[in-house]
């Protein structure tokens, strides 16, 4: 199955209620962030589930992932999106779905 992959960009010129909502993601918070539209789609990957994308988001293979540009590593705040639509969050552990 696809899946989209989606982070909030900074670097140190970023206006602050992007620093912010980049930080209250970090902490498994993407509301602000989804409300001021600042996640982007970095990347799609093949995998057989969310610990499968997480997975490959981090090690590899390289083969599964098709990039639409800089991604880091997948980690909590980030967003992924199943072929159904639907959301998930990366939280401390595991994913909540996003409503």
């Amino acid at each position: 199955m696809r899946y989209g992959v989606y982070q909030i960009k900074i670097d140190e010129l970023s206006p602050r209620n992007v620093r912010d909502a980049y930080m209250e993601s970090m902490l498994g918070r993407p509301d602000r962030g989804l409300a001021e539209n600042l996640y982007a789609k970095v990347a799609e990957i093949e995998a057989n589930d969310l610990e499968h994308v997480f997975e490959i988001g981090n090690i590899g293979p390289e083969e599964s992932i098709t990039r639409m540009g800089s991604m880091s590593s997948i980690s909590v705040g980030n967003i992924i999106e199943d072929a159904d639509g639907k959301r998930f969050v990366v939280a401390s552990f595991g994913f909540d779905e996003i409503a």
